[in-house]
């Protein structure tokens, strides 16, 4: 039987991980123009993106991790929070933020398992 507190510190840490070397600086430049998320009070959002015409509609599909979601240009992103009652961010932030919540619940987990 496996323990469910450790099988979410062993999830956490995993993603925090991925999150750090996505933000750790490399030999590459990263142009930031597709670079923002809509994020709302639970979370990054994903989209679906339809081709209508030489443009795309995007539909709300759900919530996802910050690293993981679509990627937009800032007014892009803006105009689709503004219609899904959220905000847009720059994705490293908000990536940023997620990483430090994770670490957050892993020494909570941790600290209610050792006592």
């Amino acid at each position: 039987m496996t323990n469910p507190a450790a099988t979410l510190i062993t999830d956490f840490r995993t993603r925090a991980d991925e999150i750090d070397r996505l933000l750790a600086p490399t030999g590459c430049a990263t142009i930031a123009l597709h670079n923002w998320i809509v994020i709302d009070d639970f979370g990054p959002l994903t989209f679906t993106l339809t081709p209508e015409g030489k443009k795309h509609r995007a539909t709300c599909s759900g919530h996802g991790s910050a690293h993981k979601v679509n990627r937009f240009t800032r007014e892009d992103a803006e105009r689709l929070a503004t219609a899904c009652n959220a905000h847009a961010v720059f994705w490293a932030d908000a990536a940023r933020e997620e990483a430090t919540t994770l670490r957050q619940h892993i020494a909570k987990l941790e600290a209610a398992k050792a006592a």
